[in-house]
């Protein structure tokens, strides 16, 4: 490819393909899908905690977070991305809105925060370098006064 509009355009099509990827993985809070979005040497900071480091630590913390819930949802709607002139890595800021029960519990949380990201390109594609999500602000609700229904079990499965 040597328009580099055109490789600007599309590296920027593969990054919110990966996010949307993430956020889907988190919804069905399949850790194996949203930890094979993550570089081996992943560098990840959530909301103030020790520093995660590796892909491996990453999808056991994943794990563990995703058990404890019985319901997560997550979007990440608006995006700033920057490529790097060379192509192989990115920076970008999202807004991040999240909503979770913990199974027994009767409460409902809306979170907002924000995820400062890098990226890296690798031969599978772009993946995750560093993360960092900061904590805006959570909303917490009664849960019983939420109508719940039957998760989406997916008919499809998208390649990233």
């Amino acid at each position: 490819m040597t328009d580099p509009a055109l490789a600007q355009l599309i590296a920027d099509r593969d990054i919110r393909r990966l996010i949307a990827a993430y956020c889907d993985a988190v919804g069905r809070r399949d850790a194996d899908a949203a930890g094979a979005l993550f570089a081996d040497d992943v560098r990840v900071v959530i909301a103030g905690a020790p520093e995660i480091l590796g892909r491996a630590a990453m999808e056991a913390g994943m794990r563990e977070s995703f058990a404890a819930f019985s319901f997560l949802h997550q979007r990440c709607d608006n995006g700033l991305i920057d490529v790097a002139d060379d192509g192989l890595s990115a920076k970008a800021r999202w807004s991040v809105f999240e909503s979770a029960h913990r199974p027994g519990k009767d409460v409902f949380n809306l979170i907002f925060g924000t995820y400062e990201d890098e990226y890296k390109l690798l031969p599978e594609g772009w993946r995750f370098q560093n993360r960092c999500y900061t904590l805006d602000s959570r909303v917490s609700l009664p849960f019983s006064r939420i109508q719940e229904f039957a998760p989406l079990v997916p008919k499809h499965v998208f390649a990233i």
